[in-house]
């Protein structure tokens, strides 16, 4: 699959665009989700910390199968191999917004 969207991308400047495009409009969303949910917890006690503990627990168990993802899956051969990377780390931010909005329905509704 890496491969396919690795020669897709080479295939014309509006396909890169349009791979960087999607990637960074999830990476932004995913930041601002994570900054508003954080907002709305409140400031820093036994609860919030728990909260953050959560999120970030999260988020690293994802890195750590996005990183091995990216040293299996990608050759070496591969053009946009930074792009794939990024990729990896919007998805990591997509979980932990996930989590974080999912923690703050649960705990404040």
């Amino acid at each position: 699959m890496i491969d396919v969207l690795d020669r897709w991308m080479l295939e014309s400047v509006v396909n890169f665009n349009i791979f960087v495009g999607i990637m960074t409009f999830i990476y932004i969303g995913s930041l601002l989700v994570l900054f508003f949910v954080g907002k709305k917890f409140g400031k820093p006690d036994e609860r919030t910390n728990s909260i953050y503990l959560k999120i970030i627990s999260s988020m690293f168990s994802t890195q750590l199968i996005m990183t091995g993802m990216f040293i299996s899956l990608v050759d070496n051969d591969i053009q946009n191999f930074r792009q794939f990377l990024l990729l990896f780390q919007a998805i990591v931010f997509l979980v932990g917004a996930i989590s974080a909005f999912r923690l703050y329905k649960k705990d404040f509704n």
